[in-house]
């Protein structure tokens, strides 16, 4: 119970009990789960650049119950009082909720084409699913300019268990999908939410840089070179929770270089 009593020093300064201390304390308490990078806008998007031309768009698009504001800013003082009137103590706070389980749709669409013609189409979609920081599972379908592909994967018991056609298997417990919104991406197993394959890349910090956004300005963000497993580079600008996903470059079949660009 919080303490009601306000003592008044000799100088004429109020001294709080340590119990305002302890309930603005539960106020800051940070939800479970609430580490991961979740734009505030629970959206993601990117568009997709070969040859100076928009050939498509990635997006993400994240939905979650129960998430609340942010902390009050750590500046925020308790209401002030006088020795007449002592100021009463603030309402008990409750730790805020779990939250429920995060939702991730994840759409990838692409045409390249030359003059009104399409030469190739690649569509990409996966729903992931999260519970605190743990992904929980996904499912995944990819039409490849005609090839069909389908990759699930659930937690079952501790790990995940991985289905791609032939491919049947349990994926190390921290895996996740190779979907890059997460930093952790540079830090664990991966799994090809295409192809589902279990990829173990050499990640190389390549510093500090700026990369461009589509409308021109730029970002400065740590980049990152992936290579062996999965060869890639991303770059995630420094931000809190966690650092945030802003740009992509690769190589595509035809030797062509793809970037992402952040709408």
């Amino acid at each position: 119970m919080i303490e009601r009593r306000v003592f008044l020093l000799a100088g004429g300064a109020l001294v709080w009990p340590a119990g305002w201390a302890s309930a603005w304390a539960a106020a800051a308490t940070p939800q479970p789960g609430a580490d991961l990078p979740v734009p505030a806008s629970g959206s993601l998007g990117f568009r997709i650049m070969r040859k100076g031309d928009v050939i498509g768009t990635h997006t993400l698009a994240f939905s979650q119950k129960g998430r609340t504001d942010q902390p009050a800013p750590a500046d925020q003082k308790p209401p002030q009082g006088t020795a007449a009137t002592p100021a009463k103590p603030p309402p008990a706070v409750k730790p805020p909720p779990p939250l429920g389980p995060l939702t991730v749709h994840i759409v990838v669409d692409i045409v390249v084409r030359l003059g009104p013609l399409p030469l190739y189409r690649y569509n990409h979609s996966n729903i992931e699913t999260w519970v605190g920081d743990t992904l929980q599972g996904f499912a995944a379908t990819t039409n490849d300019n005609g090839t069909r592909k389908q990759v699930v994967a659930r937690r079952e018991n501790g790990p995940l268990m991985v289905e791609a056609g032939k491919l049947h298997y349990a994926a190390p417990l921290e895996a996740i999908g190779n979907t890059y919104w997460n930093p952790r991406t540079l830090k664990v197993p991966l799994i090809d939410t295409e192809e589902g394959r279990l990829l173990a890349p050499h990640v190389a910090d390549q510093g500090v840089a700026p990369v461009q956004r589509a409308d021109g300005r730029d970002i400065t963000a740590q980049h990152y070179a992936l290579s062996g497993d999965l060869a890639v580079e991303l770059w995630y600008a420094d931000a809190k929770p966690a650092p945030n996903w802003v740009a992509l470059a690769l190589t595509g079949r035809d030797g062509s270089r793809i970037t992402y660009e952040l709408l």
